[in-house]
């Protein structure tokens, strides 16, 4: 098993993916939180959150901020890492810039087997690169799962690298 995985084929660039730094990535998420929200509108979560930081910002400016015990206590515990996280493949795949005529994504696997997918849904899926917060060893470097969560259950694992044609 490879540690880093190539975006490769009739793309502009190919690109080298090294998932095990992803987890200092800003654009990291836990995957449970992206299962929980398939099927509901994106922006419904960006005007949720919006809101949530005007009403901290709101109660801060008039209650003051004042770190107790407590809170310190959380930071540290939501310091550590747990749970499974996943990235986007779409920007990857679009800092690659696929050539006009491309239309697939072919995962290249482990096991020799090649599984394609349309261009148009491997910009909405997702690679899971952490389990239990720890970088996956076994079938990995990352597991591929569809954006609409149909093999939840069962994810594309064995990935070597990507190829685009």
């Amino acid at each position: 098993m490879a540690d880093v995985i190539t975006i490769s084929g009739n793309v502009k660039y190919s690109i080298t993916l090294d998932p095990s730094v992803w987890i200092f990535d800003d654009r990291k998420f836990k995957l449970e939180d992206f299962f929980a929200n398939i099927g509901q509108e994106k922006t419904e979560g960006a005007d949720d959150s919006l809101m949530k930081i005007g009403q901290r910002w709101d109660r801060e400016l008039t209650q003051g901020v004042a770190p107790t015990q407590q809170s310190e206590k959380l930071f540290a515990e939501k310091k550590k890492i747990v749970g499974d996280y996943g990235m986007n493949l779409g920007p990857f795949l679009k800092n690659a810039e696929p050539n006009e005529t491309a239309s697939t994504l072919v995962c290249k696997r482990e096991s020799g087997e090649e599984i394609r997918i349309p261009l148009s849904e491997a910009y909405e899926a997702v690679v899971c690169f952490a389990i239990d917060g720890k970088p996956i060893r076994k079938d990995g470097p990352v597991y591929l799962y569809y954006g609409d969560g149909r093999n939840m259950d069962n994810p594309i694992k064995g990935i070597t690298g990507f190829e685009i044609i």
